[in-house]
């Protein structure tokens, strides 16, 4: 459970990390830049297995690639450049219940009646976090979340092709050759969708850049593989749950930002909705287990 936790607390830091490079680096820039660090990392595991992959997986790997990499990363830090770095991990909390959705209206995962509650009372907080705004620090920015809820709708529905794409092809492999393809297929929507070419190079820049690419991008995904072999299904998505506090805290510690009480009320709202949702899901599924 160390390493999944360990990964859970890189991974609500990056968006720390990204409004440091965002002095340096336009959002587009900066993903494409960071996917490209992460690639150069599994170039020598990729070249092993680019040539074993089957023809005729190919084509859904480059669009689970596409949809987790490009689609979800470009929304997400984009979508950071408009609002504060505490609402953001917020609305990434909101994932596991996206999740469940998805789910159930494309995947045939039918959702509980306490999945609709929770997800009705998520939303609210959502509600309430748009509403009150920021105190200092950064504003909540309806356009911003608004990108990146759409980030979160792109990953939760990548999740079920890309874990029936790993049990095809391997973990190593799929990783490695996701990560190389996205580098590639991110370019051009980099250099379109940059608002400014001018790199304002500092150290906190750099140093956040490599941190994106090397830490949230590579690190923190061997971490949490690592940790999967050893903690159940279950107990990792009540660890997930936990992802937007640490990434509100570190926002309020690090970036100083400061939501207003109505706001504050909102993510407490949403944390408690989805950590509830979660718990039950563990709780049914040891019934289950039982039975």
């Amino acid at each position: 459970m160390f390493y999944q936790i360990l990964a859970l607390i890189i991974w609500s830091s990056s968006f720390i990390a990204a409004k440091y490079a965002y002095a340096t680096i336009d959002p587009a820039l900066m993903v494409g830049v960071r996917l490209l660090i992460a690639a150069l990392l599994v170039l020598p595991v990729c070249r092993r297995y680019i040539g074993k992959i089957p023809r005729r997986e190919w084509k859904p790997l480059l669009a689970v690639s596409f949809i987790s990499y490009v689609f979800t990363l470009m929304l997400q830090f984009i979508g950071l450049k408009y609002t504060s770095a505490a609402s953001a991990s917020t609305i990434v909390g909101l994932e596991p219940l996206l999740m469940v959705f998805i789910g159930h209206f494309f995947f045939n995962d039918k959702a509980r009646a306490y999945h609709w509650i929770c997800g009705a009372a998520a939303f609210a907080g959502i509600a309430l976090l748009m509403v009150g705004g920021a105190e200092a620090g950064g504003e909540v920015g309806w356009f911003g979340c608004f990108l990146v809820l759409l980030a979160g709708i792109g990953f939760c529905t990548a999740v079920r092709p890309t874990q029936r794409m790993i049990a095809r092809i391997g973990a190593p492999a799929f990783t490695s050759v996701s990560i190389a393809a996205a580098s590639l297929m991110c370019l051009p929507f980099s250099l379109a969708l940059a608002q400014s070419y001018t790199v304002h190079w500092s150290w906190q820049g750099v140093v956040s850049l490599l941190y994106l690419g090397v830490g949230c991008s590579w690190y923190a995904y061997w971490l949490w593989n690592k940790g999967t072999g050893s903690v159940p299904a279950n107990v990792s998505g009540l660890l997930i749950s936990l992802e937007p506090v640490v990434g509100v805290l570190l926002a309020v510690l690090i970036l100083g930002e400061h939501l207003s009480p109505v706001s504050s009320l909102g993510v407490f709202v949403v944390i408690a909705a989805t950590f509830a949702a979660g718990w039950l899901s563990h709780r049914d599924a040891e019934s289950g287990h039982a039975v």
